[in-house]
């Protein structure tokens, strides 16, 4: 996947403020989605058919979006390439990516905005095995640490051992790529981190590796919503009932993965027979608490206040170009209920 990133009155204050200006610069016309001829809907998707896109697939399989008048398909980018690019490049009219490469592409002068979440928290996390747990930065001095490779990951390790006053320069790291969990198991790595605890702290469990797992937010990184719906900004100026239309289904196929993750898991394995049924399955229950917006809030709910905190936290690590705007980088306007 991809992601291999004010309290108080002065809080709602600034709050309302980048609300205001997030309204302001969508400008669509507030008209209830009705039915009528299908309308095609392609939504990128890095990677294969897996747990953590459930609700889409979900919803293309049951009908969910059939039945708000949509036909709905995914693509995979082209080799080398990102969901974020093929939607700027209008091979797709919906990216699922994630808030950090959101925020990346943004700095860069792309003009994408976020409508909703899918995992509304950090998935990445820095795993140990229960057996010899990490749960302090200076258990790390010295020793060696599997990493995904990413920027994200260093920044994350870096936060992580500043409290103790550790450089990162005296953390060994080994970029294992895409399988964090085998320098684990192998002895070759006390930790690993840019690692998901909803996937690769489930893998080891199932292997019957009992996991330690500190969370990005336990380690000093603001949160940030792990995977998120992202359109082109001029579709949220100008399409805004196909949008609210494929967010509403969208919260149906929620619906749907939370009712019975067992159908799910299976149709998963039907789409891709590669997939382990008991694997997905565990994935999804795992899940289930990230994807849960704030108590009141619709399902893909996010805070631009969190948006704008992650964002000068990304700004901070040398991670983003120029000025983020990160506040403005998302949009509730489409959830259902919102804007209507």
């Amino acid at each position: 996947m991809q992601t291999r990133f004010l309290r108080g009155h002065g809080a709602l204050l600034a709050a309302g403020v980048i609300s205001l200006a997030v309204c302001a610069g969508c400008g669509v016309v507030q008209t209830r989605t009705t039915l009528g001829t299908p309308r095609q809907l392609v939504v990128a998707i890095s990677g294969a058919p897996s747990a953590l896109y459930a609700p889409i697939y979900e919803g293309i399989a049951d009908g969910d979006f059939a039945r708000g008048a949509l036909s709905v398909s995914t693509t995979a980018p082209a080799s080398g390439e990102t969901a974020l690019e093929a939607l700027s490049a209008g091979q797709a009219s919906v990216a699922i990516s994630s808030e950090p490469a959101l925020l990346a592409a943004r700095a860069s002068g792309s003009r994408l905005v976020a409508i909703g979440a899918l995992v509304q928290v950090p998935l990445e996390s820095i795993i140990s095995l229960e057996s010899h747990p990490v749960t302090t930065p200076r258990q790390l001095l010295g020793k060696t640490v599997a990493t995904t490779g990413t920027p994200l990951a260093a920044a994350a390790l870096a936060t992580f051992l500043a409290p103790a006053g550790i450089s990162a320069s005296r953390v060994h790291t080994l970029d294992a790529g895409g399988d964090v969990d085998a320098p684990l198991t192998g002895r070759k790595a006390v930790a690993s981190i840019g690692g998901l605890w909803n996937y690769d702290a489930v893998a080891l469990e199932l292997a019957h590796h009992q996991a330690s797992v500190i969370r990005l937010p336990s380690a000093g990184v603001p949160s940030f919503s792990e995977l998120v719906v992202v359109v082109r900004v001029g579709e949220a100026h100008y399409d805004g009932g196909l949008l609210r239309a494929f967010l509403q289904s969208l919260t149906r196929g929620e619906q749907a993965v939370r009712a019975n993750p067992g159908a799910v898991a299976s149709l998963l394995e039907r789409l891709d027979p590669t997939l382990s049924r008991r694997f997905e399955l565990a994935v999804l229950l795992a899940s289930a608490p990230a994807t849960e917006p704030s108590a009141g809030e619709p399902f893909g709910y996010q805070s631009p206040n969190a948006w704008l905190t992650f964002g000068n936290w990304m700004s901070a690590h040398g991670l983003l170009k120029g000025s983020p705007q990160s506040g403005l980088a998302v949009t509730d306007e489409f959830l259902p209920g919102q804007g209507e």
